[in-house]
């Protein structure tokens, strides 16, 4: 988003062509994709529907008052260049708003907690490769809490100096565990950034292997590499740099 105009921010709500990781109960992971063509019908329904002004945060019922959208269009090579530098590479058809804060406390709040962009509530029809057809309410934002998707948690574990905290050793790896009574599933080896990126989708999947012992099922593997790799491979760093800090002191383990 920008803010570059006094109590004023822009920023895309939809981009077309643009894959997104979402979850459905009864497909699991899958990759959403919404055409220019589909994007303009959803603006113009937008303001059909007079939505302009239905405002929350972080996708709580309370409507906020003191914000109003002032602008709403769809890129195209005419008006590229009025941008702001970081929206001219957006391809045509990704569709812009503007709101404008008329109340400078909600501006500030908004800014305070992180929030990043815009998004849109509704229910929507989307269609699987299979031909097959589904509902879904959609909000159009990252899917990232893998621990509410998955069966069990994911633990990246430390270890103190030689004369105490946890004996962690070996290569850098994951501890799962069952959820609520925390009890151990296995661990599964990280994988380094070079392996990762010399690997297909399948090899990733295979990687997620549990080390001797019974292993997790291909559905949550697939969901464990879409989460280690959103945002060009975020996640997958962050738990690097988490096992790296947290074994600094550790000599039994080996960094990554």
């Amino acid at each position: 988003m920008s803010n570059d105009i006094k109590n004023r921010i822009l920023g895309p709500v939809m981009i077309p062509d643009k894959k997104m990781l979402r979850y459905h109960d009864e497909i699991g992971f899958y990759d959403l994709v919404i055409s220019a063509h589909a994007i303009e019908f959803y603006r113009n329904k937008f303001h059909s529907d007079n939505k302009e002004n239905n405002i929350n945060i972080q996708h709580t019922e309370k409507i906020e008052e003191g914000v109003r959208l002032t602008d709403s269009f769809l890129i195209n090579n005419d008006d590229r260049q009025s941008l702001p530098i970081e929206f001219q590479d957006l391809p045509n058809g990704t569709w812009m708003i503007e709101y404008t804060f008329d109340n400078p406390e909600l501006l500030v709040q908004f800014e305070n907690i992180g929030l990043r962009g815009f998004s849109i509530e509704g229910r929507f029809t989307i269609e699987g490769e299979d031909g097959k057809k589904y509902t879904v309410h959609e909000n159009f934002k990252r899917m990232n809490k893998l621990s509410d998707l998955l069966s069990f948690e994911i633990w990246v574990h430390g270890g103190g100096s030689e004369d105490g905290g946890r004996k962690e050793h070996g290569e850098a790896h994951f501890e799962l565990k069952e959820k609520n009574t925390r009890r151990p599933l296995g661990k599964i080896t990280m994988p380094s950034l070079d392996l990762w990126l010399k690997s297909d989708f399948k090899q990733r999947i295979e990687f997620m292997t549990i080390q001797n012992k019974d292993d997790i099922s291909k559905k949550d593997k697939k969901g464990m590499v879409r989460w280690l790799e959103l945002n060009d491979n975020e996640n997958l760093l962050m738990c690097h740099k988490e096992w790296n800090e947290s074994n600094k002191d550790n000599k039994r383990a080996i960094m990554i």
